[in-house]
């Protein structure tokens, strides 16, 4: 069985965050399985430093990726300098939707789950890939 451990950024635990991913106040983490279910994990306080709303801190990516160190991938409802950064240095596959509830999120991740868990896989070997996969509902 395949699985994809996925991070959303929420304010309200039903939305995903409207800003950047790292402006969220908790993070919802999901494992998402190849055969269609899925399963809340848990949520995480997003403690990374404010940046008055700067985008492409380093320090904040850094204190992102330590808050959800164990994703295969991070959800965003925008594309971000950091999100590129992350892509072209870390094993975490970044990808940008288009809905904004997570349970549509959640739903649109597992019409693509073959296309991504391959660049998690290819990231998990050692791979950078390019891809930041934008999805629509």
């Amino acid at each position: 069985m395949r699985k994809l451990r996925i991070v959303i950024g929420t304010n309200d635990g039903e939305n995903i965050s409207l800003g950047h991913m790292g402006e969220a106040e908790h993070f919802y983490i999901y494992d998402l399985f190849d055969e269609g279910n899925f399963n809340l994990v848990g949520n995480r306080e997003n403690t990374s430093p404010d940046v008055d709303g700067k985008h492409g801190i380093l320090e904040k990516m850094k204190a992102v990726i330590a808050i959800i160190n164990d994703a295969d991938v991070i959800i965003g409802r925008k594309m971000s300098p950091n999100f590129l950064k992350i892509s072209a240095n870390t094993r975490i596959q970044p990808v940008v939707v288009k809905s904004d509830s997570l349970s549509l999120i959640i739903d649109t991740v597992m019409k693509s789950f073959d296309r991504i868990h391959s660049l998690v896989e290819r990231r998990k070997a050692g791979d950078r890939p390019k891809e930041i996969p934008e999805l629509k509902k």
